[in-house]
């Protein structure tokens, strides 16, 4: 039977059946036999097609590495610099070396898999039993997913690092380490929680920047007849709290006697606030507490302590 190509279409159609290429047509039209064509495309053509891949994937991969780097380096320092965190820096190192190394190993597989379909291996029955097996794998391991990604984006956004005291959720307490998929918070109590980093949705930064040592001042209705002098005595005692040399360094702004608070038919409450770091909170609370209740008492404005009563006989 004759075939209904025609006669110069027919090497063409010849060589794309054998899967020759340009190279094996060539050849075959300048006289070449098919066996010998054939030898000479697997010999050249395969190899320098294998090279030009692999040449591409490391270009790819090296100057992806380097975009990726540039990105999440801009990205990452904002945010450092946004939180005053001194480990801005190397957090910013690590995750973006992480992202790039992720994106090299993409890139060597999708060069892995171009190679094998050159060398005559049939990928389909390899992709749809990754396809199922990813895909069983991700509805399964949802919550861990969104872990790894929700540490990522915490981490990269500095938040919090390890030594801050933080509130998650109901839980307060000192971070000792962070991780990918969960952070470990200690409670004041020693008690020691692992929160998945996915579960986190509100976060509270109790080490970042400036705080407040905040005090209430509970005195006796009868205060409120002389409230300049009462203001007189807690704003100097205020003063020589924050002019210690332990606090000086960090009470930028002077002490601050808010006012009123509450008061009713027997007492009245004051407030009083003092600028400092987060590191200085606590102590400066408690010496501010006690030195104001101490010169409120010299001046007669705060009740003696009861004498404890007797035990019984």
């Amino acid at each position: 039977m004759t075939s209904p190509l025609p006669a110069d279409l027919r090497p063409l159609v010849g060589a794309v059946a054998q899967g020759g290429g340009w190279l094996y047509t060539l050849m075959t039209k300048l006289g070449v036999s098919a066996s010998t064509a054939r030898t000479v495309t697997d010999l050249v053509v395969r190899p320098v097609g294998i090279v030009l891949v692999l040449i591409m994937a490391m270009v790819v991969a090296r100057y992806g590495g380097k975009a990726i780097r540039r990105i999440l380096g801009r990205l990452a320092g904002q945010a450092a610099a946004r939180s005053g965190s001194s480990r801005g820096g190397a957090r910013v190192t690590t995750m973006s070396g992480l992202v790039a190394n992720l994106w090299r190993f993409f890139v060597l597989i999708l060069a892995a898999a171009i190679i094998l379909g050159m060398l005559g291996v049939n990928l389909t029955p390899l992709l749809a039993s990754a396809t199922i097996i990813g895909a069983t794998l991700g509805f399964g391991a949802q919550q861990i997913v969104r872990d790894y990604f929700s540490g990522f984006l915490m981490t990269i956004e500095d938040q919090y690092s390890v030594g801050d005291t933080v509130l998650v959720g109901p839980t307060i307490g000192v971070v000792e380490d962070v991780t990918m998929r969960l952070t470990r918070v200690r409670a004041p109590d020693g008690t020691v929680y692992f929160v998945p980093n996915g579960d986190i949705r509100l976060v509270g930064n109790l080490s970042r920047g400036w705080a407040h040592a905040v005090i209430d001042l509970t005195l006796p209705g009868t205060a409120a007849d002389d409230l300049e002098d009462v203001r007189g005595v807690v704003s100097a005692a205020a003063r020589l709290v924050a002019a210690r040399t332990q606090f000086a360094p960090h009470c930028t702004e002077p002490p601050n006697l808010v006012g009123f608070v509450s008061s009713d038919a027997s007492t009245m409450t004051l407030r009083v606030t003092l600028h400092t770091v987060p590191s200085q909170r606590d102590a400066l609370t408690g010496a501010l507490r006690e030195e104001t209740l101490a010169a409120l008492a010299r001046a007669g404005y705060w009740p003696a302590p009861v004498a404890p009563l007797p035990p019984p006989a």
